[in-house]
């Protein structure tokens, strides 16, 4: 496993890292706030099956699952084998309507993750383009950033969950996306808290630097491969 460094004592090419990112490409839950703070993930995941269920097409090994995302993926994976037929599209749209409006919902009682807004109005400060690639629906993510106050850094693309659920990270549709035009993609840098962020950055050949708040968290970056990892956003704040 490779070794891990966090930003306590960041190594040179972390330095150069930052000092050529040109863009910084945000995940949004996590880095930035915590989108389900005050409405718990697991409830909307119930309702997610519930529909399922009722409709007669609940994917038996998720029943009970209780991660949202998971749960719309793994329902749009079986529709498309169905070739959308059986009601089966019927079934995915209405998940995603209930999710899309859940994470409205839920935009208003996130909260905010220490140090990210100082971090995010320094680089912006600097100069740098700030875009967003987020598995959640864009709706959730400009509110969030309105209600942080930190909307007008954001000049690059801020990219939400599309109608195809299959298109979320780990595929790199949404990094392609939030990349500027014109730009390297090594003149990139993402910040992002699963190892679904790495696999989509890697993906494209973008830098990544991990940032999670719990020991448990790292430990899953780690475990996924991911080099370099922050504890706080505030760590990032010196390389802005």
């Amino acid at each position: 496993m490779p070794s891990v460094t966090t930003s306590v004592a960041v190594p040179d090419a972390m330095r150069e890292m930052f000092s050529r990112a040109q863009c910084i490409v945000f995940d949004l839950d996590g880095p930035i706030a915590r989108v389900f703070a005050g409405e718990p993930a697991a409830v909307i995941a119930r309702e997610l099956w519930e529909i399922a269920e009722r409709d007669g097409r609940l994917v038996e090994e998720l029943r009970g699952c209780l991660d949202p995302m998971a749960l719309l993926y793994g329902h749009t994976a079986e529709m498309r084998r169905n070739n959308g037929g059986g009601g089966w599209a019927e079934t995915v749209a209405k998940m995603h309507d209930q999710l899309d409006a859940y994470e409205r919902k839920a935009a208003e009682s996130a909260t905010p993750t220490p140090g990210a807004a100082a971090f995010i109005e320094a680089c912006h400060a600097s100069g740098r383009t700030l875009s967003i690639a987020t598995n959640n629906h864009v709706d959730a993510a400009t509110r969030i950033l309105a209600r942080m106050s930190v909307r007008h850094c954001f000049e690059g693309p801020v990219v939400g969950r599309g109608r195809d659920a299959l298109l979320m990270k780990p595929h790199p549709a949404p990094l392609r996306k939030a990349m500027l035009r014109g730009v390297a993609v090594d003149r990139h840098l993402m910040i992002g808290d699963t190892g679904t962020d790495f696999r989509a950055a890697r993906e494209v050949g973008m830098p990544f630097y991990g940032y999670h708040r719990s020991e448990r968290g790292r430990r899953r970056l780690r475990e996924a491969g991911v080099p370099l990892i922050a504890s706080g956003m505030a760590d990032f704040l010196p390389f802005a």
